[in-house]
């Protein structure tokens, strides 16, 4: 399927707007919590930090939102399996190991964690159970209680006010 009928399958299924489908309670068993990041919030995270947002491969520097923004839209897959990808902008893996950059401080986590909460909740999920990689944080110097702070106390909030229940943010630990 082409990336414009996959577009066209996702807008037609979402001008539905089915009641019944809407109302449906859902889960969702297994998300890493970090690919959630939206290039809005990766934007609102750089500038609180004081970062500068770069695609290392090219050297690009995001000057703007609506520039970042542009570099997330769906690249497409050639026939022979590889990736046409314009140069500024970002492959999946540099979009989501590189979003790992910003977050720095437990506020930073709980924003991650509290805008996917929002998300999700919105979509009718009444249980969730996010993955989150502590490896990916800890390497940079993000301590673990700051993680976990952040997480906790967007879990808390999510439970309390949103009504979604939430698994404790299961852990992807890759030993040696």
């Amino acid at each position: 399927m082409s990336l414009d009928q996959r577009k066209q399958v996702r807008k037609d299924l979402l001008a539905q707007n089915d009641a019944f489908l809407a109302a449906l309670p859902k889960v969702e068993l297994h998300v890493h919590i970090e690919g959630t990041l939206t290039p809005e919030l990766r934007w609102a995270l750089a500038q609180r930090n004081n970062m500068t947002l770069k695609l290392e491969r090219t050297g690009t520097i995001y000057t703007s939102l609506e520039q970042l923004k542009s570099s997330y839209e769906i690249v497409e897959t050639r026939s022979d399996g590889a990736i046409d990808n314009e140069e500024e902008k970002f492959t999946f893996f540099e979009a989501y190991y590189g979003g790992f950059e910003v977050l720095k401080t437990e506020r930073d986590f709980y924003d991650l964690a509290m805008g996917y909460f929002e998300r999700v909740i919105e979509m009718g999920v009444r249980y969730c159970e996010p993955f989150f990689d502590p490896q990916g944080h800890t390497r940079r110097g993000v301590k673990w209680e700051t993680m976990m702070g952040g997480f906790r106390r967007a879990k808390e909030v999510a439970e309390r006010d949103l009504g979604v229940s939430v698994f404790l943010l299961r852990l992807i630990c890759w030993q040696k």
